[in-house]
């Protein structure tokens, strides 16, 4: 196991994008990157907009049944309903996520390789990828989204069964990145374009090498610029304009809005959707920094939000400082969160701390599915990592 697995994996975002822990997320969407011997891409959320309409999300068929592992009765105690398991089918994992439906979980190991194990109805699969290449999300049909850093940002690529394919690149852009995919096979991303500046994409399910750009306000502090964090299941999707000037929503047919942040909190991004519900950082612009490359990352832990999309309700999340931002966004709007004390699940009434498992000293989730079902790793003071679940119930 590695001896250090958030030296190797940080979450950080990317423009627009979310925190260095990815805010991780951001959120998440995350974002994350490896280091040991090869520098591997952030796993974060990146913040970029781009001009031009999206179409509707087509009907395609749905992910597959039979989940890694039935949700928890809603009867049980807070304790039982988050029991922490190894998860030893992904072997020595140092970073591990979960589709939204729970269906699907992806590991990878501590090499720079390629190598990505995925766990779901089918077994343990272990695909051959490109090397460096870090995950970012799966479906509930199995279809993975990764990047791989380059000398100056990150190049995405969508892995389905044996075939890994790199996303293709609006007219004019230098490289694009892979932020969130949906059980339809839908991916948003960004395009980092020339002068620094960032766009919006939407690649639609199975047409890899046809992005497209989503509309952008080119006035006030959007400026033309945005990015593309998370799509949800009815094809809305959540990312910011203006390099994380403000958080924003792309509705199915393509116009967008802009979304509000709590009083005193300018700045942000929506880093993931689930449902009516989508989250992300605030106070952004407070806590991050312009790379040479234009993205915007954090660099001090950053504050969170949660918004209600239906009613446009905007909450700040307030669990204590937070290490390494939102990792997961459950369907009845619970948000969880890696703080410095813990993983901790918030509510509009309250916060419960995750078990840390038997033997470990702090945990880090880095995914979770709609069924309540958490992933990530558990670590001990002198290093030593495992990939652990827990079946959490969903907040009521």
């Amino acid at each position: 196991m590695s001896e250090n697995p958030f030296a190797i994996l940080t979450r950080e975002p990317v423009p627009d994008s979310c925190l260095d822990v990815e805010a991780v997320i951001a959120g998440g969407r995350a974002r994350v990157r490896r280091r040991r011997g090869a520098s591997v891409v952030a796993a974060a959320v990146a913040v970029a907009l781009v001009v031009g309409a999206v179409a509707v999300a087509q009907q395609r068929p749905g992910p597959r049944p039979d989940p890694v592992g039935p949700a928890p009765s809603p009867s049980q105690s807070p304790s039982s309903r988050c029991a922490p398991a190894p998860l030893t089918q992904l072997g020595p994992s140092v970073y591990v996520t979960v589709d939204a439906s729970g269906r699907y979980i992806v590991g990878i190991p501590d090499t720079a390789d390629g190598t990505v194990i995925l766990y779901g109805p089918g077994g343990t699969q272990t695909l051959t990828t490109v090397p460096r290449l870090l995950p970012d999300s799966v479906n509930g049909s199995g279809t993975i989204i990764g990047n791989v850093a380059n000398d100056v940002d990150a190049d995405g690529y969508v892995v389905d069964g044996d075939t890994t394919t790199a996303l293709g690149k609006p007219p004019g852009a230098l490289n694009v990145r892979a932020n969130g995919i949906n059980d339809a096979g839908d991916i948003v991303g960004d395009a980092r374009m020339p002068g620094g500046k960032f766009r919006a994409v939407v690649w639609r399910h199975g047409k890899w090498n046809q992005p497209q750009l989503l509309s952008t306000p080119t006035g006030g502090q959007a400026g033309g610029q945005s990015a593309a964090h998370g799509i949800s299941t009815d094809g809305r999707i959540v990312g910011s304009v203006g390099n994380g000037a403000q958080p924003y929503l792309w509705q199915a047919d393509g116009t967008g809005q802009a979304l509000p942040t709590p009083q005193g909190k300018p700045g942000g991004l929506a880093a993931r959707v689930v449902g009516d519900w989508a989250d992300g950082p605030v106070d952004y612009l407070a806590g991050t920094t312009v790379r040479p490359s234009g993205r915007r990352v954090a660099t001090a832990p950053l504050s969170w939000a949660r918004w209600n999309l239906r009613t446009g309700e905007v909450r700040e999340v307030q669990t204590g400082p937070q290490s390494a931002g939102a990792s997961g966004l459950l369907p009845d709007g619970t948000v969880v969160l890696n703080v410095t004390d813990g993983t901790t699940l918030w509510t509009e009434t309250g916060t419960t701390k995750l078990p840390v498992p038997a033997g470990y000293d702090r945990t880090m989730v880095t995914g979770a599915g709609s069924n309540g079902l958490l992933v990530g790793t558990a670590l001990q003071r002198n290093g030593k990592s495992a990939p652990f679940r827990w079946a959490c119930h969903q907040a009521r």
